[in-house]
């Protein structure tokens, strides 16, 4: 039953032909610091391809879990992503390593070949040049681009450009851009919220915020002192009801699950798999992979 259950709720998510035909995006209230002719605009566009809109709102008012495929090798991402899908995630993270080593023009067809119909995200850390970037990964079949905030709102507006053209070139595919907001760099939570505004009025679709990988190995107690949950909430509060707000950064289910208690709804597994000591869990067979995302994904929407 888990399994039909886990298949009925993934299909409200697939990119077949027609399957995102119908609906338009529900939009709370906006924060006034962004200016309602930006939020008009962006609201336009998204209401004119309704397969982007449709998935935009489900981002925002449901329940999804991304899976992160921060491995090495090609043969490898598709195995863990495939034992992710079977645990019930609903976006493929083609993450930064495999993008980098094996090249977006091979990983993202890769992916699109074998998971036709699943949601595909490329985390590519784009901090330049992001129009470019984001045409080789919606050429390959990609769903959504997600960049580094860090880049500006130059950026943002370049990579979302080319997220227009796509649109109106095909209705069926949904096509996002996300701005991944690194902390700490971009904290403490009152700047983090001020990037978070500033990416929304550039153009994008949502925001993530990410605990840089990097900074909690070398600080442990950036995860034990709930730095990113407090930034999380802070930038929830302020622009959840309109947008869809990801967190990213080794996030153990307890920590999702206090999250999800205050409202959030989109979380990223690492590769921890949801274990709160840290440790990359990759190697593990595909049936123990799918044990690890189940368990992550029940514990936390079981979460009010």
């Amino acid at each position: 039953m888990r399994e039909r259950l886990l298949d009925l709720d993934r299909r409200s998510f697939l990119i077949g032909a027609g399957r995102f035909a119908a609906g338009a995006l529900t939009v709370g209230a906006m924060s006034e610091t962004i200016r309602p002719d930006a939020v008009w605009a962006r609201q336009a566009t998204k209401a004119a391809h309704p397969a982007s809109a449709r998935l935009l709102d489900r981002l925002r008012s449901r329940f999804t879990f991304q899976i992160s495929v921060d491995v090495a090798t090609l043969e490898q991402g598709l195995g863990v992503a495939a034992a992710a899908l079977a645990g019930g995630v609903t976006i493929v993270e083609m993450g930064t390593p495999l993008l980098k080593n094996q090249g977006v023009s091979n990983v993202v067809p890769a992916f699109r070949r074998k998971f036709p119909e699943a949601l595909l995200l490329a985390d590519m850390k784009t901090m330049d040049g992001g129009a470019f970037e984001a045409r080789a990964v919606y050429s390959g079949g990609g769903n959504i681009v997600d960049f580094l905030a860090l880049a500006g709102a130059d950026t943002a507006k370049a990579i979302c450009a080319v997220r227009d053209e796509f649109r109106n070139a095909g209705a069926e595919l949904p096509r996002l851009v996300f701005a991944d907001i690194m902390v700490p760099h971009q904290g403490p939570a009152a700047q983090a919220v001020d990037v978070a505004l500033r990416m929304l009025e550039a153009g994008v679709d949502g925001v993530g915020i990410h605990l840089q990988a990097d900074a909690r190995r070398a600080d442990p107690k950036l995860i034990e002192s709930h730095y990113l949950g407090g930034v999380a909430r802070a930038i929830f509060e302020r622009v959840g009801g309109a947008t869809p707000v990801q967190v990213v950064g080794g996030l153990s289910v307890a920590e999702a699950k206090n999250l999800a208690q205050a409202g959030l709804r989109c979380f990223v597994i690492s590769g921890n798999l949801g274990q709160p000591d840290g440790r990359a869990r990759y190697d593990l067979p595909p049936d123990q992979i799918e044990r690890y995302v189940a368990g992550f994904i029940s514990e936390v929407s079981s979460a009010r």
